[in-house]
């Protein structure tokens, strides 16, 4: 298949619409009347006669070519299964036919298979489920390239798509038929056919379902071409009226837990002073001060969000508030003195409140962020 993509300018676009004939980059339109004259001119002993003409008109024949991409180039899609749909696979569907054509779009799990995006290789270990649904995208009433409310849901093919032209097919499941953990990856293939194309008026169907260019259309082989004839031509990659591409999922969930072994939250203490030691090998007798460190670690490759630590200040120690709540965040490695609308403490509840809000997580460990809570409190 020969793909052509073109950006033209609205001055171009207005010269190209006042000529009689519709060029494409698949070429000529559709439908367009081709007339051939030829006119026989000769004497009679020296004497001009009337002209004689003879003419053939055939119409431009319909050319089904149409290529599929991924919208995404360079990573696969991705949830965190927030929204209700989850979109699975982003194909734009590009008309590289010479006339307005329409496409039905149907997706399947490609089970264990493995897809490279861009030098990385994803392997498919997990399927979804089959409730698919199939969105058209929107660009000029909502966010181009994002799946949200102003997109057209498919109840049967696409609206005819112009020649030269694409649009971007969202592939939905509903999330709850989606099982996995953090990097599981759901491959899917999405395979469009041609149905019809409209021509002067004419609706032509593309095919019968089996493929076959010599039966797909209202005029075939047995019809040859003429001045009342359209016959239609596949011209996809394997003359099939066929193209399927592959798109990859994957889960990608914040990891605030740990791994079952290791705790991503952790609290340690340590005697800072006792009135006897002083700082020098301090021990926890009454009226020592201890200090609390709280560490949590997001490994998950999604952020965390609304990310807020409770801690109820324990039995026998009283919560000392000349020292205060200090925060290490947003990639910090020494806490510090934060804003009360961060770090609080409640003395009707005895309660240090800390809203770390975001923090980020990676596949790269260097950015998966770690957060650093301390306070002091006096043992009584």
């Amino acid at each position: 298949m020969n793909k052509h993509l073109k950006i033209v300018s609205p001055v171009v676009l207005a010269t190209l619409s006042s000529l009689a004939v519709q060029v494409h980059a698949a070429g000529t339109a559709a439908g367009t009347p081709v007339t051939n004259t030829a006119t026989l001119n000769y004497q009679i002993n020296g004497i001009d006669q009337t002209a004689v003409e003879a003419q053939d008109t055939f119409n431009v024949d319909i050319k089904v070519d149409f290529a599929l991409t991924r919208l995404l180039t360079t990573d696969p899609n991705e949830t965190s299964l927030e929204a209700d749909n989850v979109t699975i696979a982003s194909v734009q569907v590009t008309n590289d036919g010479n006339s307005p054509t329409s496409f039905t779009v149907a997706a399947t799990n490609e089970t264990g298979t493995t897809l490279d995006i861009n030098g990385t290789t994803y392997t498919d270990n997990i399927d979804t489920g089959t409730t698919y649904s199939y969105y058209v995208d929107d660009p000029i009433n909502g966010t181009p390239g994002v799946l949200d409310a102003a997109d057209t849901l498919l109840t049967g093919p696409t609206a005819e798509i112009p020649a030269d032209e694409t649009v971007t097919v969202f592939v939905t499941v509903p999330k709850a038929e989606i099982d996995g953990v953090d990097q599981d990856v759901a491959i899917s293939s999405v395979t469009v056919n041609g149905v019809e194309s409209t021509v002067d008026g004419t609706t032509y169907q593309l095919d019968t379902d089996d493929n076959d260019p010599t039966n797909g259309s209202v005029d075939d082989a047995a019809n040859p071409n003429g001045a009342t004839t359209i016959e239609v031509v596949f011209a996809d990659t394997d003359q099939d009226n066929s193209e399927t591409l592959v798109d990859a999922l994957q889960l990608v969930f914040p990891n605030l837990e740990g791994d079952g072994t290791t705790s991503n939250l952790t609290k340690s203490s340590e005697v800072i002073s006792d009135p006897l030691n002083g700082t020098t090998n301090p021990k926890a007798i009454p009226g020592a001060v201890v200090e609390y460190t709280i560490a949590l670690t997001n490994t998950g490759t999604a952020d965390a969000t609304n990310v807020i630590i409770t801690d109820a200040i324990p039995a026998d120690t009283t919560y000392l508030e000349s020292e205060g709540i200090k925060v290490a965040m947003d990639g910090a490695t020494t806490p510090v003195a934060v804003d009360p609308s961060i770090a609080s403490y409640d003395a009707g509840t005895d309660t240090v409140t800390v809203n770390l809000g975001t923090v980020t997580g990676g596949e790269d460990p260097a950015n998966q962020e770690t957060n650093i809570i301390t306070f002091q409190v006096t043992i009584n």
